[in-house]
């Protein structure tokens, strides 16, 4: 079992580790937004070409973007970003859980369990 002291620096390095997920978690939403934004343009001026100057029928349309490279890129690197936002989400949770522990036990030895 940890000591006091112990315990304590170990919660003031994990609020430290939460704060800076907090500082990423906040940066990382706006990576995204700019992400999702790019892809939404593409995959729209990619749909009114198709089906403007190719003819293409508006019920094809969606499928057919998706497929074309540069929106299929676009829409790769805005899964990263989710995917980078989303285990943010998770590791913020991970430290809060952590830090509940580290008060039970800090709680716990201060009542001489």
């Amino acid at each position: 079992m940890n000591s006091g002291q112990e315990l304590m620096q170990v919660m003031s390095d994990t609020r430290k580790q939460l704060n800076e997920c907090l500082i990423f978690y906040k940066q990382n939403g706006h990576v995204l937004a700019e992400a999702e934004m790019k892809y939404r343009i593409a995959m729209r001026k990619e749909f009114l070409r198709l089906h403007v100057a190719d003819g293409v029928a508006w019920t094809a349309c969606g499928d057919l973007c998706r497929g074309e490279e540069s929106v299929a890129k676009l829409r790769y690197e805005r899964d990263i970003r989710k995917s980078d936002y989303d285990c943010c989400y998770e590791k913020i949770l991970q430290l809060k859980i952590e830090l509940r522990i580290i008060e039970n036990e800090i709680s716990a030895e201060r009542q001489g369990m």
